[in-house]
């Protein structure tokens, strides 16, 4: 799954210029006329709802967009300028992340959706996101950084004022002071939209959470910095006594059950997008959130399946788990140099990798035939218990289960995987290594 990152890739050597002097101090909340040397910057902006669109990049769903527009227009401050229109937009992406556009494009992740707990979290980060629009955050900020890059002498794409450098900068977020000042006036505005913004610094301690152990503690990221995202719940949690004085707080929106209801399908997709992305810990932990919410529901059921199928001799961390930065370095190193396929054949050569593989196998295979027990119809779980026959040695079983979600689904888009796999047992009964 391509990252919003990955979209900008012809802005990177620029963001390499002006990471250093990116803009401080506060953002203008009066209309803001564009320079020549902006119009460029702001048209290539414009353009990224067309190009995410062309992409694919967009995530398929009116209820999710109509409730964005919902809640988003009621945060929204009244545009000063003629270039400002506010519109969000779901991106299908697995960072917990989002995004808004000097123009009032504003992109929230799939992966983030699928995180949070209940509107007024998602009010919260829309609440932030278009006060870096109406502050006019990504124009200040080119300024700043442009005016630095000639005072230097630096000749390249910003004195050319070429590159989504507000695509990037968007993605990457802004200065400490930009970024405390879109929190501090977020929260004022969840409570004139009628939201709890009690609820924003336990957002920001939900996408500080890190199961696959991978963060490393001084790694910049606008939405997923460890240290920055503390440092935000600290200040987000002190603030509110006086953000709070004389609302009533039983007054406030924040809609647990409806919203998790909303964000079911998404969540789902996303467990499909955290095991393609190799990011199987954070897909459990996904799909057994899901299994709780639903008491059980065979679409979670196959969903937690596929995760613990996908984590293989990979073991979960434990909820206490604190690793440190070299431990973590590991990871990285590992998944840098070294395919899935690579690192799972160095984990099965010790006793510990086996008996693990073991353990992740049999909570698949219940969670598949719970699944089946409350709906015979589902073929995807047929599909999940043929890989866990196969990795579990026992290759008829698997032909079985394939041969039984294929005639369920003809069409399916994974038909000529499958085959191949049908074809693997094959060989593999003919040299006689089939247990059953």
């Amino acid at each position: 799954m391509k990252h919003a990152r990955m979209i900008a890739l012809t802005a990177l050597p620029l963001l390499a210029c002006i990471a250093p002097a990116r803009a401080g101090g506060e953002g203008f909340y009066g209309p803001l006329e564009l320079k020549d040397s902006e119009l460029q910057l702001m048209k290539n902006a414009d353009a990224a709802e067309d190009q995410f669109v062309r992409h694919s990049y967009r995530y398929d769903s009116p209820e999710l967009e109509a409730a964005l527009k919902r809640i988003g227009g009621a945060l929204a401050p009244k545009p000063t300028d003629s270039y400002i229109r506010y519109r969000f937009f779901v991106v299908r992406d697995i960072e917990t992340n989002a995004f808004a556009l000097p123009d009032g494009q504003v992109y929230v992740n799939s992966g983030l959706l699928a995180a949070l707990e209940n509107e007024a979290q998602l009010a919260g980060v829309l609440a932030h996101e278009v006060h870096h629009t109406a502050g006019h955050h990504g124009i200040l900020s080119y300024r700043s950084a442009r005016h630095k890059a000639i005072t230097g002498a630096i000749i390249g794409p910003l004195t050319l004022g070429v590159g989504d450098y507000f695509l990037e900068m968007s993605v990457f977020g802004y200065s400490r002071d930009l970024e405390e000042e879109a929190d501090r006036l977020g929260l004022k505005r969840m409570l004139v939209a009628g939201y709890d913004p009690r609820q924003v610094p336990r957002m920001l301690q939900i996408l500080a959470q890190d199961p696959e152990g991978e963060t490393l503690e001084m790694k910049a990221s606008k939405w997923s910095t460890h240290p920055a995202l503390m440092a935000r719940v600290d200040y987000t949690q002190a603030m509110l006594p006086g953000v709070m004085l004389g609302h009533k707080a039983d007054a406030l929106k924040v809609n647990g059950s409806g919203y998790r209801v909303l964000v079911r399908r998404v969540s789902l997709d996303t467990v499909q997008d955290l095991i393609a992305a190799d990011q199987p810990r954070t897909a459990v932990t996904l799909a057994q959130r899901l299994v709780k919410e639903d008491g059980g529901g065979p679409a979670a059921l196959v969903a937690l399946g596929d995760a613990r199928s996908a984590l293989g001799p990979v073991a979960l961390l434990g909820s206490e788990a604190e690793l440190t930065n070299k431990q973590k370095m590991k990871t990285l190193r590992l998944k840098a140099y070294l395919t899935r396929s690579e690192r799972e054949a160095t984990l099965l050569e010790t006793p510990e990798g086996r008996e693990t593989l073991r353990k992740n196998l049999d909570v698949a295979r219940q969670a598949y035939q719970r699944a089946l027990a409350i709906d015979g119809s589902i073929a995807e779980a047929h599909r999940g218990l043929g890989y866990v026959y196969k990795r579990a040695g026992r290759p008829i079983d698997a032909g079985k289960e394939f041969v039984i979600y294929l005639q369920a689904r003809p069409q399916a888009p994974d038909k000529q995987v499958i085959l191949g796999e049908m074809k693997a047992i094959n060989a593999t009964l003919k040299k006689g290594g089939a247990k059953r």
